[in-house]
Order: structure tokens, then C-alpha cells, then sequence
């Protein structure tokens, strides 16, 4: 299973100015899901310091987003340029809610799920690698998304996403891809 994906805004009628294009390529074997992301960037930064930080709103961040088709849980993997991961598990969307709500704090979704992860600067920006644990067989329907944060300075983050989302909410797990593993 291989499936190549654009990085787009979707949510937008229009393409932000300042928006750079990137690709996702997902890949499933030895139960890891594998994603590859290729991003155009010419100012790459973050000021993340260790691992299990709210890296989105430290700088540049890859967030990979995975569900089993018919559960409520899912997994959200990130990272950043400098090579630190966040790695969440929510057992539903309600979770999500409540983090952005303030009343649950944001560690109590935070996962040790080994992740194996690799940032490397190219000629045009970027390249992020996860590879995480996703036990499935041949034929079962995952969804998946990833999504991006690109900083710059004096300026808001700009976002794009491999799902076609009509709102800009990376948390709509029926706008992710699907993908049958192993076809």
C-alpha cells in the first residue's frame, strides 16, 4: 500500500499567498504505518526543546493523524524540523473538545507508543519521516491525514492538510483519507 497525497487548503476558496506546496506519501508494512512528508520552505524554524510539547504553536510542524474505520479513538502524531515528536492518543473527539476548552490538560493524552522519527533539511525546505505502530490486517480500512504548520516570522502560521476539510479543523476524522491496508 502506497498512496501519494498534495498538501492543500482545502477550507479556502483560494489558496493563501504565502501558502508552499508539499506531498505525503503514506506506506503500511510490518504493522507501521510510514508517512514521508515533502515540504517546500524557505525559512524552517522551531523553538521546540524536548519531546511532548504543543509543537504546533512552537514553529514549523508534520502532524499525522490515524484512526481504525468504525472506532472512536484515534492517534496524533507530530513533528517538528528539529526532530522533537508529540504522540497523542484520544479516545474520542470529546477529548479534543475538552483540551481546547481547558479542561483537560493536554498530557493526559500523551502516548509511548514507540515512534520511529527523522527531520532532514533538503534543497527546498524539508523532509519529515514517521513510522508508527498500526496493527491491522490485510483489507482493514484506516483514515489518515496529515497536516502542516508552516511558520514564518511576523505572520500567522499558515496551514494546509492532505484531507479535504471544509473547515480549517484538522480533528475531523470523517474528512481523513482512507486507505484499505495492504491493497
Amino acid at each position: 500500500m502506497s498512496l501519494v497525497l498534495p498538501l492543500t487548503q482545502s477550507w479556502l476558496s483560494e489558496q493563501e499567498t504565502a501558502f508552499r506546496p508539499g506531498t505525503a506519501r503514506f506506506s503500511w508494512a510490518n504493522n507501521q504505518l510510514h508517512l514521508l512528508a515533502d515540504l517546500v520552505d524557505e525559512e524552517i524554524t522551531s523553538s521546540a526543546t524536548g519531546h511532548q510539547q504543543r509543537l504546533w504553536e512552537l514553529g514549523d510542524v508534520v502532524e499525522l493523524f490515524v484512526k481504525h474505520e468504525g472506532n472512536s479513538d484515534y492517534d496524533e502524531y507530530q513533528i517538528a524540523p528539529n526532530g522533537f515528536t508529540l504522540a497523542l492518543h484520544y479516545p474520542d473527539l470529546s477529548c479534543v473538545e475538552a483540551v481546547r476548552r481547558g479542561e483537560k490538560n493536554l498530557g493526559y493524552f500523551f502516548t509511548d507508543l514507540p515512534l520511529v522519527s527523522e527531520s532532514t533539511k533538503t534543497e527546498q525546505g524539508w523532509q519529515a519521516k514517521l513510522s508508527v505502530p498500526l496493527k491491522a490486517n490485510a483489507g482493514d480500512t484506516i483514515r489518515v491525514s496529515c497536516c502542516r504548520y508552516d511558520y514564518r516570522a511576523e505572520r500567522a502560521p499558515i496551514l494546509s492538510s492532505t484531507s479535504p476539510h471544509p473547515v480549517r479543523d484538522f480533528h475531523r476524522p470523517q474528512d481523513w483519507r482512507e486507505i484499505i491496508v495492504g491493497l
